[in-house]
């Protein structure tokens, strides 16, 4: 009798179009790795829930063939490269013209009628254009529907892998996790995700502190009880979300710990342990920023805010990136440890894919030994030299790999070529890692010119 095959978990980044893009392309391997049926959950925080929302609606990844998964992969890279989403979006525009309106009416009647009616009309101005304002991240929403996602409900993704976005609840400073099936957070237990549609969670799971404004949705919209706090404290009874990157930006939270969620109520569709993780990260490099605006008087109190924030999103990254590695090292080094021990709790098997590294750096670090490990890192070597040609591979990946990195956090259009260049990194630093690590497929690297085809005008 074989042993039954792990369940995988795959978890996408933040970072705008850049991690939509680059994420695709992980998902594009492991469908081609046949690994689709062993696919558990999928889950995303900002720019992955874009990625993720998408396939959940359009098809199942435990079951979609190849061909089928790269037609659909088209459709999504070309929107998102060719035309970008919030600024592909009519309504856009015409969002920003009605407060600039409202705003220059007022400044019409304050030079043609001075006196009282210009006290009038900046006191009527000054609240419409407040709440128009409020109603941004609604706008966005509006867009992600009109350019990829449609206006399908969460309920109708389908379920034969748990897609699953994460937003962050300003209140109780968690997660909330919005799925097809399920909406869940530690202080309220599980709901159901009602009419809830797919653009609006993945708009909550991307709505950048700042740029966007705050998603109010109650909790009894999706048969929660109020918030499990104190008895002493009122407990809210909606949600406040900005984005899930807040919390934890590389979307791993949920793959870590569904074994305690399952034990946390009854959630209301089984649910798969990970046995291996696959977590994209699309956070931008840790570059050096010159912060010449935090030491000017009141300007330099917002400014640093914002640079604290950077900061805090770097921080919390990094530690989870940290907490990854050691629970990897574990799992490859059990044989040696004591059968029983404590620590072995911790295992995982899995790997995780960083858009600042070269698909050679991995293979290179492990290709010195004589064990399993060691030689498919060699293998992973000689591909990535084959597809080269006459190239420096080395040179060249690593400098796609910082060209990647540094491309901004945007709602916008991408460069067709960098936009290729995206999604072909992600398939191949996710092929050649996880075949070291975990012994995926190591497959023939597809050319440039098929990652091309997926952003060419037809």
């Amino acid at each position: 009798m074989t042993d039954p095959q792990p369940t995988i978990g795959v978890a996408m980044s933040g970072g705008g179009h850049r991690a939509a893009l680059f994420g695709l392309g992980a998902l594009l391997y492991l469908v081609d790795a046949e690994k689709g049926a062993q696919l558990g959950s999928v889950a995303s925080v900002s720019g992955g829930s874009l990625t993720n929302a998408f396939f959940g609606s359009k098809v199942d990844l435990a079951t979609v063939e190849p061909d089928a998964m790269w037609r659909h992969a088209k459709v999504f890279a070309y929107q998102i490269a060719r035309r970008g989403t919030l600024w592909a979006a009519p309504l856009t525009y015409l969002y920003l013209l009605s407060i600039a309106l409202v705003v220059a009416a007022a400044i019409a009647v304050s030079c043609l009628c001075p006196g009282w009616s210009t006290v009038s009309a900046w006191l009527v101005a000054l609240p419409v254009a407040g709440w128009l304002s409020q109603q941004r991240s609604a706008v966005v929403a509006a867009a992600f529907a009109s350019t990829v996602l449609g206006k399908a409900k969460l309920s109708s993704m389908n379920d034969g892998v748990c897609h699953i976005m994460c937003a962050t609840d300003l209140q109780m400073g968690q997660d909330v996790f919005f799925s097809g099936s399920f909406v869940y957070s530690w202080r309220s237990g599980w709901g159901t995700p009602g009419t809830l549609r797919a653009a609006r969670a993945a708009q909550a799971s991307a709505a950048l502190p700042g740029a966007f404004s705050v998603v109010s949705l109650p909790l009894k919209r999706f048969g929660l009880p109020e918030q499990r706090v104190a008895a002493s404290r009122t407990p809210p009874r909606k949600f406040k979300l900005l984005d899930g990157g807040m919390y934890d930006n590389m979307g791993s939270e949920w793959l870590l710990n569904i074994g305690e969620r399952m034990r946390d109520g009854s959630p209301p569709v089984p649910l798969k342990t990970v046995d291996e993780a696959i977590v994209v990260n699309a956070s931008a490099g840790d570059d050096v920023i010159e912060r010449r605006w935090v030491t000017i008087p009141f300007v330099g109190e917002i400014a640093s805010l914002l640079a604290v924030k950077d900061v805090m999103y770097r921080q919390t990254t990094a530690v989870r990136r940290r907490l990854l590695n050691v629970r990897y090292h574990i799992a490859q080094d059990r044989n040696s440890i004591q059968p029983g021990a404590r620590v072995l709790r911790d295992a995982l098997r899995g790997a995780t894919i960083q858009i600042d590294r070269s698909p050679f750096e991995l293979p290179t670090d492990f290709s010195g030994g004589s064990d399993e490990l060691a030689r498919r890192a060699r293998a992973a070597i000689s591909e990535l030299e084959q597809d080269a040609g006459t190239e420096d591979a080395p040179a060249y990946w690593a400098g796609e790999a910082e060209a990647n990195r540094t491309v901004k956090t945007t709602l916008s259009r991408i460069d067709a070529a960098r936009a290729q260049s995206l999604i072909r990194h992600g398939y191949v630093l996710t092929m050649v890692n996880s075949h070291v690590l975990l012994d995926y497929p190591l497959r023939p690297i597809p050319k440039p010119d098929v990652f091309a085809q997926l952003v060419a005008k037809d």
